[in-house]
């Protein structure tokens, strides 16, 4: 049953409990005091349900950098600017930059190792967090190759996390999973190895009918750039042809614009969202997108974030920041949705 239906339902029927005492102890109440308590219950039944959220991130990498300040501040300094995003959601969806496996941190002792491997405990820890799905489609799930990726999916599997996507588009593309009594959809792209988007737009196009709600990650463009691709464009218009609903961008570690197309909207890049590059203020500064869906809506609403001392925090009330990163996003737009985004930090999709 519904969250919302069966809380209503139970404070409806406790509403109604004294009426059909009446109606108990006399068999000649008048018929509109029985109608009462048919309202009541009818009204619970009706009550609009709560809608679909999910939290999409940019890059989360839990090694480096990131890995030593954990180790003397905690895991929860990591993420504790970040709570009140997360809560409430029925999924908070990362792209996860990095494998989970039991193998020593190489990038601990040499920075320019550019292998990430997190520990086995950050799977149930994400759980803990509100991360259901994660998006494996990018280059760094294979820095320890195959044995590397499968180690990551078992620990992901073992902590009830779903995810989707490789590193050379080969294998376990999608996932489907139900929220909220929504049947999501989820399908990866990596745009380094096999650059084709045809193989997965072609998936998307068998999926659609079963799927409420379609999400396409796609992990390309050109890193520290502010600018997407022909490849990104050409990947995102050829997923929401075939039918996803929302393209979610990665890899670039700076924040892209956002392209409507077709009435869908194209996060090109959300920049990061939890990582040890402190070399630049756009690296430092990212986006993440909160999803509200309803049969008749979706809105999306951005929340930037700042990744301050390897720690990531909300940072919607700070104007110079929410300027910079909103002109980013917003620079490709009509001006009327633009101005929406700016005023409301959100918009809306049919």
């Amino acid at each position: 049953m519904n969250r919302t239906y069966a809380v209503t339902l139970f404070g409806a029927v406790l509403l109604a409990l004294p009426v059909f005492y009446l109606l108990g102890t006399n068999t000649h109440q008048p018929t509109a005091l029985r109608a009462v308590a048919e309202s009541v219950l009818l009204s619970a039944t009706t009550t609009t349900p709560v809608p679909l959220q999910m939290l999409f991130t940019g890059d989360l990498m839990l090694d480096r950098g990131v890995a030593k300040h954990a180790v003397v501040k905690g895991d929860d300094a990591l993420f504790e600017g970040v709570r009140d995003i997360f809560a409430g959601m029925d999924a908070v969806v990362p792209n996860l930059e990095g494998t989970i496996t039991t193998l020593p941190s190489v990038s601990e002792r040499d920075h320019t190792d550019l292998r990430f491997t997190f520990n086995p405990h950050y799977a149930s820890y994400l759980k803990t967090l509100g991360v259901q799905v994660v998006s494996l489609s990018n280059n760094h799930t294979d820095d320890f190759g195959d044995t590397g990726y499968l180690s990551t999916k078992t620990y992901l599997d073992s902590a009830g996390i779903a995810s989707f996507g490789s590193p050379a588009n080969d294998r376990d593309f999608a996932t489907e999973i139900t929220l909220n009594n929504t049947r999501v959809c989820f399908i990866g792209y990596e745009g380094f190895i096999h650059t084709d988007p045809a193989p997965i737009a072609t998936l998307v196009a068998e999926m659609r009918p079963r799927c409420d709600y379609f999400v396409a990650t796609m992990h390309a463009g050109e890193e520290y750039q502010p600018t997407f691709t022909t490849l990104q464009k050409t990947a995102a218009h050829a997923f929401i042809d075939a039918g996803v609903d929302v393209v979610i961008g990665t890899h670039p570690h700076v924040v892209e614009p956002l392209e409507l197309y077709k009435g869908k909207p194209i996060f090109y890049s959300l920049g990061n969202f939890l990582f040890d590059q402190d070399f630049s203020w756009a690296t430092m500064h990212g986006l993440t997108v909160r999803v509200s869906r309803t049969k008749d809506a979706t809105t999306y609403t951005l929340i930037p974030v700042t990744i301050a001392g390897e720690e990531t925090i909300v940072t919607t009330n700070e104007p110079d920041i929410d300027r910079t990163i909103l002109s980013t996003i917003t620079s490709l737009l009509p001006t009327d949705i633009a101005k929406e985004i700016v005023d409301n930090h959100s918009f809306s999709v049919k």
